[in-house]
């Protein structure tokens, strides 16, 4: 899993959610806690809801998310 996390409202991390599923295809899903993100898998480090879930798909994509985030306000956290 990437993880993102640091968008100033779920308005914009879902509108990302919504980007990385139409132009690349991949799964991705908002968590408005920690809390409720840990429970998909512990994440060692603190995060700042809205977090958003991404699936990952390949080392050249990863990167591009890594980028792509930034055009929603987020911040790419970690994997």
């Amino acid at each position: 899993m990437l993880i993102f996390d640091s968008f100033p409202d779920r308005a914009a991390a879902e509108r990302f959610v919504a980007a990385v599923k139409k132009q690349f295809g991949l799964g991705a899903t908002v968590h408005d806690s920690p809390d409720e993100s840990s429970a998909i898998g512990p994440f060692p480090f603190a995060l700042f809801p809205p977090v958003v879930l991404v699936e990952r798909a390949s080392i050249e994509w990863d990167r591009t998310l890594e980028h792509f985030v930034e055009r929603f306000g987020g911040e790419f956290a970690g994997t």
